[in-house]
């Protein structure tokens, strides 16, 4: 009985493992979005700049990128459905509220970064998993004036 309940909470023990692998894992793909474009909120938008970011995010190989002002917890309820647990899986959903962007384009001429601040509604693409894992398409609304 005592060798049979050992087994029993080994397994159980490795199945635990094996879930919480498999939940981290599904958020690998949200996790590298969330770096490459995500801007907190909580630092104000005109203070973020092209060339300290695409250095402290590793994208200064790129030739231009898209941030997107909004709280973390926005960007992962996007693909959820009406109710918490349902989520949209490999579908396209455009979020209903415009967005402050900073687009960031290199020039070559002045050897650094050009910016660009406006509003946009945007079009993301919810993952398998049902977590945002990129931008697909975005309509400027109003630009932004720094």
């Amino acid at each position: 009985m005592a060798s049979s309940l050992k087994v029993c909470g080994m397994l159980l023990a490795l199945l635990c493992l094996l879930c919480r692998l498999l939940v981290h894992s599904k958020n690998i793909s949200w996790r590298e979005f969330m770096k490459q474009h995500h801007l907190n909120p909580n630092r104000e938008f005109n203070n973020y700049k092209c060339d300290a970011l695409m250095r402290e995010k590793g994208l200064e190989n790129k030739n231009s990128n898209i941030f997107i002002y909004i709280s973390w917890f926005k960007i992962k309820k996007i693909c959820i459905n009406n109710r918490w647990n349902d989520r949209y899986r490999n579908a396209y959903v455009w979020f209903r509220y415009a967005l402050k962007v900073l687009k960031c384009y290199w020039e070559n001429s002045k050897n650094s970064y050009r910016e660009s601040r406006s509003y946009n509604y945007f079009e993301f693409h919810c993952n398998m998993d049902g977590y945002v894992d990129g931008i697909e398409d975005l309509k400027m609304v109003q630009p932004i004036n720094s």
